[in-house]
């Protein structure tokens, strides 16, 4: 078997591979219909939100969370040890929001990241319900905590939600835009083919009893990232999962605006991803494979195969299949931007991981 039978070998499997992944997985998305069930009378539910020298954060966005139309909820905002003027600006929302629970964390830290502080916040919730979001997040709308609440309503004990990142001009944040929507494809497909592996911290939210039935995040202390996507790999299979994609309960995030900055952050979030149950990682491995071997081996099957028409025929069918549901994904979510680049976003988003890798085996321990 000479080089040109096993690169055409890598080629046409691959390319199977990946249409496979598109048709049973990616398209159970674009074809999804979310849950009708509402509650008739919305539950008491907490927000929690971990914050640490936010201050500018604090003042800009926990409004929007605080101003939510939702009959009966608090906000409850851990602080850990700011030294910026955050529990200032606090104080001062605490006096226009009763809603507003302000909890100092003052305990001896004995785990990596943020994990003990959330952990904290939840021993202090007063609801049954969680939702998480972060200090640098902005609810898109008046009605994100009445979407993702509504999760429940099916008798769901986890809601994954999408939490996106606000657009800025350039390239970074182009590849901000392209890397977030792939992962949003990915997770929420996945999770509603019956294999659900991560969540976003900035818009998730679960029971108290989950919670404490899976025994919090004390498994995984000692790394800073995973506190959203590790304790849903330590789910028992038989976990009810619900995904909510609407526009109106979506987060907006604060993008990273350094390449050093952005790199890291995906360099915590593959420190968690290597401690992935076996399921999860086998699958999201298989799909990494298939999409590098795909790109790798299409510029020689051009250069050398003598079926160069098949060749092209499959990658613009593969293209074609992608470009077609992306579209009615994105129609679902919201996202008018970034149609023609998403064709791409598979392998962006393998070279952003490989970056991220690279850059793990070189930086210092991840800092909260």
């Amino acid at each position: 078997m000479d080089g040109v039978e096993i690169i055409s070998i890598i080629f046409y499997s691959s390319s199977a591979g990946l249409l496979l992944f598109y048709v049973f997985v990616y398209n159970k998305f674009s074809n999804h219909k979310p849950s009708s069930a509402i509650f008739e009378k919305l539950p008491f539910v907490s927000v929690i939100i971990c914050a640490r020298n936010e201050c500018e954060n604090i003042k800009k966005f926990l409004p929007t969370i605080l101003t939510q139309h939702y009959p009966d909820f608090e906000v409850l905002v851990v602080n850990d040890n700011s030294k910026d003027g955050t529990m200032e600006n606090l104080a001062d929302l605490a006096i226009k929001f009763p809603k507003l629970k302000i909890v100092d964390f003052e305990e001896e830290k004995i785990s990596k990241g943020k994990k003990q502080v959330l952990e904290f916040g939840i021993s202090k919730a007063k609801g049954e319900y969680l939702v998480m979001t972060d200090a640098d997040c902005k609810a898109a709308s008046p009605f994100w905590l009445v979407g993702m609440v509504n999760g429940f309503a099916n008798n769901s004990d986890l809601v994954l939600g999408i939490g996106m990142y606000d657009k800025k001009k350039g390239w970074l944040n182009k590849l901000i835009q392209l890397d977030t929507l792939f992962i949003i494809i990915q997770y929420i497909s996945f999770s509603i083919v019956g294999f659900p592996y991560m969540s976003v911290g900035r818009n998730v939210a679960y029971k108290k009893s989950l919670f404490q039935q899976i025994g919090g995040f004390k498994n995984h202390y000692d790394i800073a990232g995973g506190d959203d996507d590790l304790l849903i790999n330590e789910m028992d299979i038989s976990t009810t999962v619900n995904v909510v994609y609407n526009p109106s309960a979506q987060t907006i995030s604060v993008p990273e605006t350094s390449w050093k900055c952005f790199i890291d952050q995906k360099s915590r979030h593959i420190s968690a991803g290597v401690k992935y149950n076996n399921r999860n990682l086998c699958a999201l491995g298989l799909l990494s494979l298939f999409v590098m071997f795909w790109y790798a081996s299409l510029p020689l099957m051009i250069c050398y195969s003598d079926e160069l028409a098949i060749v092209l025929t499959i990658g613009v069918l593969k293209n074609i299949s992608l470009y077609t549901i992306i579209r009615r994904i994105f129609a679902k979510i919201g996202v008018a931007e970034l149609i023609l680049l998403s064709i791409f976003m598979d392998i962006v988003s393998i070279f952003v991981q490989i970056m991220a890798i690279i850059n793990s085996l070189k930086r210092k321990e991840a800092k909260w």
